[in-house]
Parts: structure tokens; C-alpha cells; sequence
């Protein structure tokens, strides 16, 4: 990773950390990459351009900062079932209600992601590109393993990876549209999402 982890701010300087983090979040999210330039940083956080070296390294060590930061707190969001919770829809209505409610408290973040994931395969953002590949694989494993939670299918096999990408296809949609209609609402939009599920899987068979 491009970010200096091996530094480890004092509690100071873990608050200049998290400004710059905050700082660089908001206006990715709302500019673009281009737009968090080490001096936009520096003057949204209110913290000197050294501290941006220190623990950064370079801007796009604050981007990768701020990828793994916003995957920890999405990640933490949602749920972790290890068993069936009721029927299949019942259990798939739980997970796509929690889902919902993480997309809605990180839109920043998932903001970034996508626009990152979307853009063509940049050289000068090789570390960047493997951090959103990352993100969206795990993304793809807690769901995959869902499915077979859910479904009874193997986590590894073609059933389990088609339903898990049919599934995160959903949850990319639904959030696009609401950030770009905010009077949608996310949770009614991915409602049907767990019958539509249930539908895909007896297709499957």
C-alpha cells in the first residue's frame, strides 16, 4: 500500500489523520479525485502540508487511506449471519435492509468506489485500481457467502457467484439511482431484490 501505515500517529496527530481523511472523503465525493489536491487538503483540514506527508506519503496515499478506511466501516455494517434466519426471503429481506442502511451512512465513500471502479485502468493508479478490486471482491465473498447460507449452494461454485453478482449488480443500481435522485428511496427501490433472488436461484436449477 501507498499509505505510510508504519506510522503511528500520537493522539494529536491520529486527529490530523482522521481531518485529512474526512477532508479528502468529502471532496473526492463531491469533486472527483482531481479535485483533492494536497492544497484543497491541507485547507479543508486545517493542517500543515507536512502532516499530508507524514502519514500519507503522496495524495495517492490519502485515496488509498480513505478506500480502506470507508471498506472497514461499510464492512462492520453489515450483518454477519451464520445461519439461516427464518425462511429464504425472510432471511434475504434481513440482508438487503442492512445493506441498505450501510449504503446510506457511507454515501461518500461508496461514492468514490464507484466512480473509481468505473474509470479506465490508469497506470499512475496501479495501487488504487488493486484497493477497489479488493473492495469489490470482498463485497462479492460476504454475499457468496450468504448464498449458501441461504440457498444451500456451494460458496465456490458458478450458482453462488452468479447469484452474489446479480445481487451486488442490484445494490450498485439502487444507490446510483438515489444519489442521483435523492427523493428515491434506497430501501424501496431494492425491495423486491430478495424475491427476485429466490426467482434467479430456481432458474439456476
Amino acid at each position: 500500500m501507498a499509505a505510510k501505515t508504519e506510522v503511528k500517529p500520537n493522539r494529536r496527530g491520529t486527529r490530523s489523520r482522521e481531518a485529512v481523511l474526512d477532508a479528502a472523503e468529502r471532496l473526492m465525493a463531491e469533486q472527483g479525485y482531481g479535485a483533492a489536491t494536497v492544497a484543497a487538503l491541507v485547507e479543508r483540514a486545517d493542517v500543515p502540508p507536512s502532516s499530508i506527508y507524514h502519514y500519507f506519503g503522496s495524495k495517492e496515499g490519502v485515496l488509498l487511506a480513505v478506500m480502506e478506511r470507508g471498506a472497514q466501516r461499510f464492512f462492520d455494517a453489515l450483518p454477519d449471519f451464520e445461519r439461516r434466519a427464518g425462511s429464504q426471503v425472510e432471511h434475504l429481506t434481513a440482508l438487503v435492509e442492512t445493506v441498505a442502511r450501510a449504503l446510506e451512512r457511507n454515501p461518500d465513500f461508496l461514492r468514490i468506489l464507484v466512480v473509481m471502479a468505473t474509470q479506465p485502468v490508469n497506470a499512475d493508479h496501479g495501487e488504487v485500481d488493486r484497493v477497489v478490486d479488493r473492495v469489490r471482491e470482498m463485497a462479492l465473498e460476504r454475499l457468496r457467502d450468504q448464498m449458501q447460507i441461504v440457498f444451500g449452494v456451494d460458496r465456490d461454485g458458478a450458482d453462488a457467484d452468479h447469484l452474489a453478482r446479480f445481487a451486488l449488480s442490484a445494490f450498485d443500481g439502487a444507490f446510483v439511482a438515489h444519489q442521483s435522485d435523492p427523493a428515491v428511496n434506497l430501501a424501496d427501490l431494492l425491495r423486491h431484490l430478495p424475491a427476485a433472488l429466490v426467482a434467479v436461484r430456481r432458474e439456476l436449477r
